[in-house]
């Protein structure tokens, strides 16, 4: 890279609580912590990411679109950066990139693409589309090992022009202390009964929520426990009326800020996702010493092991869910082994500075 790289313009769809704006909301402050000038832009309106990062000092640009077709963005972006161009964009999510690719070619802007996940939903057009504008990426950095297998495999990218950079997280963030039995009365939970939990974007069939409520309701027969589902996303509603209309101990927090303070009263974490690339839930739900069942999609095998800091099951199979669920549920001391071993393979492969170095490397460093 000739250019020197002082000004760096994180892009994104939106500022609401999902991995890769998370992702976002612990790189660009530590970035910004190593002397770089840091901007953060999204397409959609303002959220509790912006204020997280405009609390930290760092300049956040919402576009203002509406819903997922508001093609008046694109033009304000195009305007924002001929107006007041970056050194380099690192653009997160597919409808983030694809115009930075576009943009950063006719303006001359050096970009970055992330890929944080292997996209079951894209059809052929959309794959079509990301090959031809890879090339304008000056690299693509993906989240995980799978997904550069599916760059590479399913769109036709060239391997050495993508760099696999694991997710991280802020482990200390996740070692809070709290009056357990008053977040538990806060949130409207029964005391006596163990919680089964999740973080997750509630979109179907993709987050396979479906499949956890009918996992869960095949554990409610043995086992009486009550499920914590936390996040939002266009299947919220429906979702919840399939949990009432299954009998199920289920409570929907919707969007949250105090995920650290939720985690501490889990006391199994579930995803049970049919597509993923390194999700950030596992890891913060493994910081907080949580076991863990995971579908075997995406890097999860990556990062949990199998009988050792929780369970890999495949996906789609409620019944094999329930089974390992109930298993931690009822054995109190294989469970917390489990968790500490999580505590330590993320303390040791996944924090958040090691992320970030790889990510500086990019552009300081020799990393073709």
């Amino acid at each position: 890279m000739k250019k020197p790289v002082n000004d760096i313009l994180f892009v994104t769809v939106g500022y609401t609580l999902g991995g890769s704006e998370n992702m976002i909301a612990c790189i660009a402050p530590r970035l910004k912590n190593r002397g770089y000038k840091i901007r953060v832009l999204a397409f959609k309106d303002w959220g509790p990411v912006s204020d997280k990062l405009k609390e930290l000092g760092i300049e956040c640009v919402s576009l203002h679109g509406k819903g997922r077709f508001d093609l008046r963005v694109l033009w304000r972006y195009f305007l924002y950066l001929k107006k007041a161009p970056p050194d380099l964009i690192i653009a997160f999510l597919y409808r983030a990139y694809i115009p930075s690719r576009i943009f950063g070619f006719l303006l001359g802007i050096l970009n970055i693409s992330s890929v944080q996940g292997v996209r079951g939903w894209m059809n052929f057009i959309q794959k079509i589309i990301d090959k031809i504008t890879s090339s304008l990426s000056y690299i693509i950095y993906s989240c995980s090992k799978s997904v550069t297998r599916f760059l590479v495999k399913e769109l036709g990218i060239k391997e050495n022009h993508i760099v696999t950079i694991p997710n991280g997280i802020d482990i200390d963030s996740f070692a809070v202390k709290i009056d357990k039995e008053k977040k538990i009365k806060e949130l409207g939970l029964n005391s006596e009964l163990k919680v089964v939990g999740t973080v997750s974007r509630l979109h179907e069939p993709t987050k396979g929520i479906k499949i956890l409520l009918e996992a869960f309701k095949i554990l409610q027969k043995k086992f009486d426990s009550q499920l914590l589902v936390v996040g939002s996303g266009k299947d919220e509603k429906m979702l919840k009326r399939r949990a009432k209309d299954m009998g199920i101990k289920a409570l929907f927090l919707g969007e949250r800020t105090d995920i650290s303070e939720i985690l501490q009263i889990i006391d199994v974490f579930v995803l049970s996702s049919f597509y993923e690339g390194l999700p950030i839930s596992i890891l913060e739900a493994m910081a907080t010493r949580i076991p863990v069942v995971a579908t075997n999609v995406g890097d999860n095998s990556e990062v949990v092991i199998n009988g050792k800091t929780g369970f890999i099951v495949e996906p789609g199979k409620p019944d094999l869910l329930a089974e390992k669920i109930e298993f931690l549920l009822s054995d109190a001391e294989k469970s917390k082994n489990f968790g500490e071993a999580g505590f330590k393979r993320v303390k040791e492969n996944f924090s958040i500075d090691k992320t970030v170095d790889e990510i500086e490397n990019l552009w300081k460093g020799d990393f073709k």
